[in-house]
Protein backbone atom coordinates (compact mmCIF):
# COMPACT_ATOMS: atom_id res chain seq x y z
CA UNK A 1 0.00 0.00 0.00
CA UNK A 2 0.97 3.66 -0.78
CA UNK A 3 2.86 5.06 1.93
CA UNK A 4 0.27 7.29 3.86
CA UNK A 5 2.11 10.45 4.29
CA UNK A 6 2.19 10.82 -0.06
CA UNK A 7 -1.60 10.26 -0.12
CA UNK A 8 -3.41 13.27 -0.87
CA UNK A 9 -6.82 13.47 0.22
CA UNK A 10 -9.69 16.26 -0.67
CA UNK A 11 -12.12 17.09 2.14
CA UNK A 12 -14.99 18.82 0.83
CA UNK A 13 -17.19 20.48 3.15
CA UNK A 14 -19.17 23.75 3.23
CA UNK A 15 -18.93 23.90 6.93
CA UNK A 16 -15.61 24.48 8.54
CA UNK A 17 -16.04 23.41 11.62
CA UNK A 18 -16.58 19.59 9.62
CA UNK A 19 -13.50 20.64 8.05
CA UNK A 20 -11.22 21.47 11.08
CA UNK A 21 -12.50 17.98 12.95
CA UNK A 22 -11.08 15.80 9.39
CA UNK A 23 -7.97 18.27 9.81
CA UNK A 24 -7.27 17.58 12.75
CA UNK A 25 -8.33 13.62 13.01
CA UNK A 26 -6.19 12.81 9.55
CA UNK A 27 -2.85 15.76 9.92
CA UNK A 28 0.45 14.11 9.57
CA UNK A 29 -1.18 11.10 8.00
CA UNK A 30 -1.28 12.38 4.99
CA UNK A 31 -1.56 15.41 2.57
CA UNK A 32 -4.67 17.67 2.86
CA UNK A 33 -6.83 19.67 0.50
CA UNK A 34 -9.41 21.71 1.49
CA UNK A 35 -12.30 22.88 -0.50
CA UNK A 36 -15.59 24.33 1.22
CA UNK A 37 -17.81 24.28 -2.07
CA UNK A 38 -18.57 21.51 -4.85
CA UNK A 39 -16.70 24.29 -7.78
CA UNK A 40 -14.07 24.41 -5.76
CA UNK A 41 -13.64 20.63 -5.26
CA UNK A 42 -13.91 20.00 -8.79
CA UNK A 43 -11.21 21.98 -9.83
CA UNK A 44 -9.31 21.10 -6.88
CA UNK A 45 -9.39 17.67 -7.92
CA UNK A 46 -9.17 18.09 -11.35
CA UNK A 47 -5.53 19.69 -10.97
CA UNK A 48 -4.27 17.52 -8.19
CA UNK A 49 -5.56 14.64 -8.46
CA UNK A 50 -5.99 13.03 -4.81
CA UNK A 51 -5.63 9.69 -3.84
CA UNK A 52 -9.03 9.69 -2.19
CA UNK A 53 -12.04 12.55 -1.78
CA UNK A 54 -13.98 12.78 1.47
CA UNK A 55 -17.67 14.56 0.47
CA UNK A 56 -20.33 16.25 2.41
CA UNK A 57 -23.43 16.01 0.55
CA UNK A 58 -25.45 18.82 1.87
CA UNK A 59 -23.63 22.28 0.21
CA UNK A 60 -24.91 25.07 -1.99
CA UNK A 61 -24.70 25.30 -5.22
CA UNK A 62 -23.21 21.87 -5.71
CA UNK A 63 -24.47 19.25 -3.98
CA UNK A 64 -22.09 16.22 -3.23
CA UNK A 65 -23.58 14.32 -5.48
CA UNK A 66 -23.31 16.73 -8.62
CA UNK A 67 -19.65 16.95 -7.61
CA UNK A 68 -19.37 12.93 -7.29
CA UNK A 69 -21.19 13.10 -10.64
CA UNK A 70 -19.23 15.35 -12.17
CA UNK A 71 -15.81 14.13 -11.19
CA UNK A 72 -16.85 10.22 -12.48
CA UNK A 73 -17.56 11.45 -15.71
CA UNK A 74 -14.26 12.69 -16.43
CA UNK A 75 -11.63 10.62 -17.72
CA UNK A 76 -8.69 12.43 -15.31
CA UNK A 77 -10.84 11.88 -12.14
CA UNK A 78 -13.19 8.75 -12.45
CA UNK A 79 -10.76 6.87 -10.13
CA UNK A 80 -10.55 8.61 -7.31
CA UNK A 81 -12.47 6.86 -4.49
CA UNK A 82 -15.17 8.98 -2.65
CA UNK A 83 -16.30 8.59 0.78
CA UNK A 84 -19.51 10.46 1.29
CA UNK A 85 -19.72 12.06 4.82
CA UNK A 86 -22.84 13.49 5.45
CA UNK A 87 -25.60 13.55 8.98
CA UNK A 88 -28.00 12.18 6.12
CA UNK A 89 -28.47 8.28 7.43
CA UNK A 90 -31.15 6.44 5.29
CA UNK A 91 -31.05 3.93 3.02
CA UNK A 92 -32.06 6.69 0.13
CA UNK A 93 -29.09 8.59 0.79
CA UNK A 94 -26.77 5.51 0.74
CA UNK A 95 -28.38 3.86 -2.41
CA UNK A 96 -27.66 7.36 -3.96
CA UNK A 97 -24.09 7.52 -3.31
CA UNK A 98 -23.39 4.67 -4.66
CA UNK A 99 -25.25 5.01 -7.82
CA UNK A 100 -23.41 8.41 -8.43
CA UNK A 101 -20.26 6.80 -7.91
CA UNK A 102 -19.10 7.13 -4.11
CA UNK A 103 -16.76 4.27 -2.82
CA UNK A 104 -18.47 4.12 0.74
CA UNK A 105 -20.59 6.04 3.00
CA UNK A 106 -19.98 7.29 6.75
CA UNK A 107 -22.77 9.52 9.03
CA UNK A 108 -21.49 12.30 11.27
CA UNK A 109 -20.88 12.06 13.84
CA UNK A 110 -18.20 9.83 12.89
CA UNK A 111 -15.80 7.61 14.80
CA UNK A 112 -12.30 8.90 14.22
CA UNK A 113 -11.07 5.01 14.10
CA UNK A 114 -14.05 4.38 11.29
CA UNK A 115 -13.08 7.19 9.00
CA UNK A 116 -8.84 5.93 9.27
CA UNK A 117 -9.67 2.44 8.36
CA UNK A 118 -12.11 3.03 5.54
CA UNK A 119 -9.35 5.66 4.33
CA UNK A 120 -6.38 3.13 4.43
CA UNK A 121 -9.14 0.31 2.85
CA UNK A 122 -9.75 2.80 -0.37
CA UNK A 123 -6.38 4.36 -0.97
CA UNK A 124 -4.84 2.39 -3.66
CA UNK A 125 -1.23 1.72 -4.40
CA UNK A 126 0.13 4.18 -7.23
Amino acid sequence: MKNSNNATILIVDDTKTNVDVLVHTLKGQYKLGVALNGKDAVRFATTHHPQLILLDIIMPEMDGFQVCRTLKANPETRGIPIIFITAMDNEIHRRKCIECGGADYITKPFVAAEIKQKIRHHITPA
